[in-house]
């Protein structure tokens, strides 16, 4: 079975995406993390030199490694389901999990750090909001819908598998 965790920047698909895997006995990928070793550079960098399109080729790249393992949790990059196609690469693969996210939570993770090129903005606070509006109606397509506010990561977890 292979598990794709997708979801906003910061709503905690790494964090949820380890434990999952580990409790299941799968092994787990980041595809963000994927890049940056596959690229030897963060992806703030690859933004900067190559662009955003470059990087969207490069998740769908990632995406498409997948088809050869079987059991595996993949937490994905917040805009990788935003790219044409890759709703269908994940839907062929595997089971999909939105973790939703309150957007206040997202707000407070995601602002305390530069590491998010997207939001290299004038005013990062309105695009983080029109992303956040734009992107929520796409990983609501996902199989398997969890909100996350409030909830100990293990009943997230546990949440998920019963889901499954």
């Amino acid at each position: 079975m292979r598990i794709f965790l997708v979801g906003f920047m910061g709503a905690g698909k790494s964090a949820i995406g380890r434990r999952l895997a580990k409790r299941l006995g799968y092994p787990y990928f980041d595809t963000d993390h994927m890049i940056e070793e596959q690229q030897e550079k963060t992806i703030k960098e690859i933004f900067q030199d190559e662009g955003e399109a470059f990087f969207r080729k490069l998740e769908t790249e990632s995406l498409k490694s997948f088809e050869k393992l079987t059991n595996s949790v993949v937490s994905t990059g917040g805009g990788l389901v935003a790219t044409e196609g890759n709703w269908e690469i994940i839907k062929a693969m595997g089971d999909s999990v939105f973790l939703d996210a309150d957007f206040e939570d997202i707000k407070e993770r995601v602002m305390r750090n530069d590491k998010r090129p997207l939001l290299q903005t004038e005013d990062p606070l309105k695009t983080l909001t029109d992303l956040y509006k734009t992107r929520r109606p796409i990983y609501e397509k996902a199989d398997i819908i969890i909100q996350t506010g409030g909830s100990h990561p293990a009943d997230i977890i546990t949440q998920i598998i019963r889901s499954l």
